[in-house]
């Protein structure tokens, strides 16, 4: 639902807009000042002791949980429940032709009903693999956990890992190949696609432009490149809006050459995170994190600290035993000031509080050399991860807490450059080929690149989509061919360490879809070949030993190939000075792009487990706010769930305020993925699309934002103070708190 079609319509249960009741912020504030010891409390609400919070408080359910916002159901009852009625057994309300049912003549091998079976395969995301096990009943998966044996997560796994499974049965995937809008085979898009690849052998490919996002397989890197190298003058090209380019700019910025870095948490006393979210789904090995740090994080053995500076209010920064806010742009002051402190030539300080924190924080690294360990976050940009290496480097916790290998992603290249090349060569004329294997650039490119009109146009002769959904993307292309699930689909991939895990399906593709192994053997004038035999072929290649059969087995059944993880890499520090950048002289508030918590760049809008899921912090669900802090909210007279005008760059949109404790003073934080045109029932129209205010100069912090009341009302989801419990009367608290060096002495 837009900002519009739900502006002053109040939920169940609240009051009328123009009657409503402000959050007295000066409340707040008076409350925190009165405090001369720990506080706990849910929400700003709570703080403020209005008298809503004390109502719901002692109601068990809030006022109309059981009442239908809509003409239908509460978000139409998930949009028909979407792909939830498929994994329940039901068929999207179709019916099923007349069929007779036939017993087993002879039942399949371990198939027991009511017995699991469980099989090992990989999750990707950002190119990145997660190792996963995947229970299957009757042959059809139900349930994922991670792989205990996998040493990349030790049976950690994430959100998106788990919801993956419900975009399988997703009744709103793509079902059929069509050319224009209309279904064809698959055997007349081969044929489509033979005839411009043969006239493209006679230009070496010159006009063939391939568009993937990030790629870590062992074998579509190989089937691309051989492609390239019989056809010189096509391009491979890589696009995906969350991206890494921070960190890999900044590894050449600090060593003059590409490197992937992953931490050993497990061996780190001291961490420190500028503006890293390492234990929140979506940073590459936030499963194995996760694990390593809070096994450290026991008082009665040497407990480790974290001390984190943040931009924007996240999971690993409410673990922090120390934490600073700080606007975006402020963090490379901030890395500078500490590099200094360090004895890295940073060119920088700060003052105040601040240059105390730092001192302390400098003081406490360098007790702890080669135990310690500074990461920095991707959105922050190469001189912020250039300086977290040099701090590491001066520390000397590279080959301890920090290591170096080759590069996850098969083709390391800037995400915004190459898909900026990308249009100019459309515009140009130059590409009459274009195969865009996943992703949905018509989307989520910068706003300043203008893809979607470039794709659009009629200048490319050939469009071919490969995607599970009709998307934005697929809308813009002549063909579209749907994809296979990975639970479908045959591959390999690598974790965050280079550890190489084979993706094997648990069912046969639901509705034909098709990988895009398949896909690049047309493109190189092959044919019939399976996915399960392109990916065994490669691996025969590449093994040295006599038996591969058994090398093969074992991988299948482990979920992962002994012997490829990457080797550490040493690496020295080719740049050990860094100028202090110039003031930035803009007025105006800085805003920030981030993915948001639940439905990551879009990719999952149509997901309703993940719709559903409450956000970390905010406990929102369904929708993307604009989130500030409170004192930025008391100056512009904003309060929760009011709808405020955003203005960057000369482009505006509409979103519903959220005010959050913690949060820098006057910044903005948005969150991606949201507004879609085209995401199928559940996500289509959910939220405000931010993707028109993000460019390739500014793709995740800039100043200049400008926020304004509208005197609209927009009524958020949040489950925060739901079902809570009234702090008990007497002597023991809810929440209790002591010092480590107190627990130390009275540990009883």
């Amino acid at each position: 639902m837009s900002i519009d079609e739900h502006k002053e319509k109040p939920a169940a249960g609240d009051v009328c807009p123009s009657k409503r009741k402000q959050l007295d912020l000066a409340t707040v504030k008076a409350q925190i000042e009165e405090t001369t010891g720990p506080e706990y409390w849910r929400s700003l609400e709570e703080l403020a002791g209005s008298d809503e919070f004390q109502d719901m408080l002692h109601r068990e359910f809030p006022k109309g949980a059981s009442e239908w916002l809509d003409d239908f159901s509460r978000r139409g009852f998930l949009r028909t429940m979407g792909a939830s009625l498929a994994l329940a057994g039901l068929t999207g309300c179709t019916r099923m032709p007349n069929t007779e049912i036939v017993p087993y003549v002879r039942q399949p091998e371990n198939a027991v009903p009511g017995r699991p079976m469980f099989y090992a395969t990989a999750f990707t995301l950002g190119g990145y693999a997660s190792p996963i096990l995947v229970e299957s009943h009757l042959f059809r998966p139900t349930k994922i956990e991670g792989n205990p044996q996998h040493p990349a997560s030790l049976g950690g796994t994430d959100i998106y890992a788990q919801a993956s499974l419900l975009d399988l049965y997703d009744p709103d995937r793509a079902q059929n190949v069509t050319y224009m809008g209309e279904v064809r085979s698959w055997g007349a898009f081969m044929d489509a696609l033979r005839g411009p690849m043969s006239a493209e052998k006679s230009m070496a490919g010159g006009g063939v432009r391939i568009l993937t996002q990030t790629v870590s397989s062992p074998t579509l890197a190989a089937q691309i490149r051989d492609y390239l190298g019989a056809n010189p003058q096509a391009k491979w090209h890589v696009y995906e809006p969350i991206n890494r380019d921070n960190v890999m700019e900044g590894a050449k910025l600090a060593f003059g050459e590409t490197v992937e870095t992953y931490y050993d948490l497990s061996k780190a006393d001291v961490i420190v995170s500028l503006d890293a979210d390492f234990l929140y789904a979506g940073f590459p090995g936030s499963a194995r994190y996760t694990r390593d740090f809070a096994a450290r994080r026991n008082p009665d053995a040497n407990m480790n600290r974290l001390y984190v500076v943040e931009s924007t209010p996240s999971s690993t920064g409410m673990k922090a035993d120390h934490r600073v806010p700080l606007r975006a742009g402020d963090v490379e002051t901030f890395a500078r000031a500490l590099g200094s402190a360090i004895g890295v030539n940073a060119g920088g300080g700060v003052s105040g509080e601040e240059s105390k924190f730092v001192s302390a924080l400098a003081k406490d690294l360098q007790s702890h050399r080669g135990s310690s360990v500074v990461i920095a976050g991707d959105h922050q940009p190469p001189v912020v991860h250039a300086l977290a290496h040099a701090i590491n480097q001066t520390l000397g916790n590279v080959g301890q807490t920090v290591v170096y290998t080759e590069t996850v992603d098969a083709n390391p290249v800037n995400r915004n450059e190459s898909l900026h090349a990308l249009v100019e060569d459309m515009r140009a004329g130059k590409v009459d080929v274009l195969l865009i294997l996943g992703g949905n650039p018509a989307y989520d490119a910068p706003a300043d690149l203008e893809f979607a009109s470039a794709l659009k146009s009629n200048a490319v002769n050939l469009k071919v989509f490969l995607g599970s959904h009709r998307n934005e993307t697929a809308e813009l292309c002549q063909w579209h061919v749907p994809e296979a699930h990975y639970l479908e689909s045959w591959s390999d991939a690598r974790a965050y360490d280079g550890t190489v895990s084979i993706i094997q399906p648990l069912i046969e593709p639901l509705y034909g879809g098709k990988t895009a192994h398949e896909i690049i053997t047309i493109l190189a004038g092959q044919s019939g070949f399976s996915g399960h035999e392109l990916i065994q072929a490669y691996w025969q290649k590449q093994h040295t030993g006599a038996d591969f059969d058994a090398f093969w087995r074992k991988s299948l059944h482990d979920g992962w190939m002994d012997g490829t993880a990457y080797a550490p890499k040493t690496v020295a520090l080719k740049n050990a000075s860094f100028p202090a950048a110039q003031a930035s002289q803009i007025a105006g508030y800085v805003i920030n792009f981030r993915r948001d918590p639940s439905i990551y760049d879009g990719r999952f809008a149509n997901n309703g487990w993940l719709q559903e899921l409450p956000k970390p912090l905010t406990k929102l669900t369904w929708d993307n706010p604009i989130m500030i802090g409170p004192a930025m909210a008391e100056r512009l007279k904003l309060n929760f769930k009011d709808v405020a005008e955003l203005e960057f760059n000369g482009k505006k949109v509409k979103g519903a305020v959220w005010i959050q404790a913690g949060h820098p003073d006057n910044s903005i934080t948005v969150f991606l993925g949201y507004g879609r045109a085209r995401a199928g029932r559940i996500g289509t129209g959910t939220g405000f699309d931010v993707y028109p205010l993000r460019t390739s100069q500014a793709p995740w912090f800039a100043d200049g934002a400008k926020l304004s009341p509208t005197g609209e009302i927009y009524q958020l989801a949040s489950t925060q103070g739901y079902q809570t419990m009234e702090t008990p009367v007497g002597d023991r608290p809810l929440v209790q708190e002591r010092s480590l060096e107190d627990y130390k002495k009275e540990p009883n």
